[in-house]
């Protein structure tokens, strides 16, 4: 787990396009996948790399500064200028189930949280792994929206918006029930 460089950017797109063609993300393929990889509002990424082969790409998360987000953060209780989100979170799908999401993830939090930033993300409600490592890592369902983008069919999508544990730091720590 490193940040990211630029001489990573083409490894990247060659994990995003499995990703892409095993489950969908991202819905529309980007006309320019590098540029699509450092988001208006980008500040910092992070990559996991094969430890086999230094030179492939497995995983990348950015975060994103000066989210216009008004009703996340009031529920946030923290001001819009102190909302971050992650953003362009992925992991290759043979290296799946070896916590490179939660560590992704944690690497962002502990940024953010160093900075002042509230960290939150949302993700398509399909039900699918990405929900589910969100909750095992506690982090919290604020709100749930039609998507602001569509669908190559012309659909908005359900989402579902959270915000990061205070423990999110810390990747495999068990959260209590309590939240």
């Amino acid at each position: 787990m490193r940040r990211r460089t630029d001489e990573d950017i083409l490894g990247c797109v060659r994990a995003l396009e499995l990703v892409h063609a095993s489950d969908g993300y991202p819905t529309r393929w980007p006309a320019n996948p590098a540029a699509w990889l450092s988001p208006d509002g980008y500040e910092a990424a992070w990559i996991a790399a094969d430890m086999q082969k230094p030179d492939t790409i497995i995983g990348h998360a950015c975060v994103i500064c000066g989210v216009d987000d008004p009703v996340v953060a009031s529920l946030a209780g923290v001001s819009p200028d102190q909302l971050a989100s992650v953003s362009r979170l992925f992991v290759a799908p043979a290296a799946r189930g070896r916590g490179l999401g939660a560590t992704l993830l944690a690497a962002l939090s502990s940024w953010s949280t160093e900075r002042g930033f509230q960290l939150m993300l949302d993700v398509v409600d399909d039900g699918g792994p990405a929900v589910a490592l969100y909750e095992r890592l506690g982090w919290r369902l604020v709100d749930q929206r039609l998507s602001d983008w569509v669908t190559a069919h012309g659909e908005r999508l359900p989402m579902r918006i959270y915000l990061a544990p205070d423990d999110a730091r810390e990747p495999g720590r068990p959260v209590s029930a309590s939240g």
